[in-house]
């Protein structure tokens, strides 16, 4: 669905010519929308001033883009003791650095979404930055011995039945390996030396998720994280072409990762206090109404915008808050607007240039948006096989 299609056509078009762009009255999801508008190929690196923003930043961009091509990129969480949160800390870190070191300048897409602690934090030097330790695609031929000694080189621990990253299980011609980039572990079976199939499995069922042709197994970049002022920033990892997304930059920008994204092309999603914009790029965008759980409110608030030949959406995450919704409209005899289900976003907005209103269930309901961030590690509440 497209949002404000003029104003969003004159940013892209700016980005095409000037380094410096700055955007005013872009409200909360309504951002992402015209972000995921804008973003045809490349590299878009987006820095927002919280960890809070970041991912629900990252949570709307996944619902909005097709395919695998968002990544959060946390902080390695020092302070955090050894849990699945910072497991999971670590496989999002680690796959989107991954996802960095690979990107090449052919046209494909690709988002990361950061904060400033975590490009705070450095990481090895480049030369000593380990890409995938493996990438297996199905029909390869390589032996055993090779997968085992490269994983016990990077620390991998043999165990008998996988339940974390950095574990790996043989039995008899299968692999289960849990590459610390990834929020399931693989499991690889061989016909003797060949490479006979690729599963993502559930590692507390032993189910097979689905199949694919091919993984890559990365190492635990965050236990190599350096420490005081050795290492890298995570910046220098950066190569034009490269878009740089930022908010006003009014609470970071005398932070001292801010000087080293001077270089690269910059969109201002709000114009920073001190700078002088002359000509910023306006959007007609006003954050949706507050109902709490008013439903005569809502019915009438989207009766009058439909009257007003505005297209209306409600976005919800599971059908039966939905239908919810849907009885609850209909017995008010307020007319129905489209329902979006399984793909919810953060925040609804108006859009006055295109006529769309988005609003979401939770919203709506007055209840906390818990966000889901991709390649999270989640805690069993089942003994696991190696517990038993």
């Amino acid at each position: 669905m497209l949002i404000s299609a003029k104003t969003t056509a004159l940013l892209q078009e700016k980005c095409s010519v000037s380094e410096r762009i700055f955007c005013s009255g872009l409200f909360l999801s309504a951002r992402w929308f015209v972000l995921s508008q804008v973003a045809e190929k490349g590299l878009h690196f987006i820095v927002l001033p919280t960890r809070e923003a970041a991912e629900y930043c990252a949570a709307d961009l996944y619902n909005l883009v097709e395919g695998d091509v968002v990544f959060f990129l946390p902080d390695s969480g020092k302070a955090v003791e050894r849990s699945n949160f910072k497991s999971s800390l670590g496989v999002q870190r680690t796959s989107a650095i991954g996802k960095l070191l690979n990107h090449k300048d052919d046209g494909s897409l690709l988002f990361i979404v950061t904060y400033p602690e975590a490009l705070e934090e450095k990481i090895p030097e480049e030369n000593k930055l380990k890409g995938a330790l493996l990438t297996l695609h199905k029909g390869d031929t390589i032996r055993f011995d090779t997968i085992r000694e490269t994983l016990s080189a990077e620390n991998f621990e043999k165990v008998d039945f996988v339940s974390a990253p950095g574990q790996y299980a043989i039995r008899g011609s299968l692999i289960d390996i849990f590459s610390y980039s990834d929020s399931m572990p693989f499991r690889v079976s061989f016909w003797g030396n060949e490479i006979d199939s690729i599963h993502i499995f559930n590692c507390d069922t032993q189910l097979s998720v689905k199949e694919t042709d091919s993984c890559e197994i990365y190492p635990d970049l965050v236990a190599h994280q350096t420490e005081g002022n050795e290492g890298i920033s995570v910046i220098s990892l950066l190569q034009d072409p490269v878009t740089l997304w930022l908010d006003s930059s009014d609470m970071y920008k005398d932070r001292s990762f801010f000087k080293e994204l001077s270089d690269f092309k910059q969109v201002y999603l709000d114009i920073p206090l001190s700078a002088d914009v002359p000509d910023p790029i306006v959007f007609s965008i006003a954050p949706q109404p507050v109902f709490n759980k008013n439903f005569e409110l809502l019915s009438a608030d989207i009766r009058s915008r439909m009257e007003q030949g505005y297209k209306v959406r409600i976005y919800g995450e599971k059908e039966s808050q939905l239908d919810r919704l849907r009885s609850i409209l209909m017995s008010s005899g307020g007319l129905l607007p489209e329902f979006i289900k399984g793909k919810n976003i953060h925040n609804g907005f108006i859009d006055h240039e295109n006529k769309v209103c988005c609003y979401t269930d939770h919203e709506i309901f007055d209840r906390f948006h818990r966000v889901r961030i991709r390649r999270t590690v989640d805690k069993s509440e089942q003994l696991t096989l190696n517990d038993l």
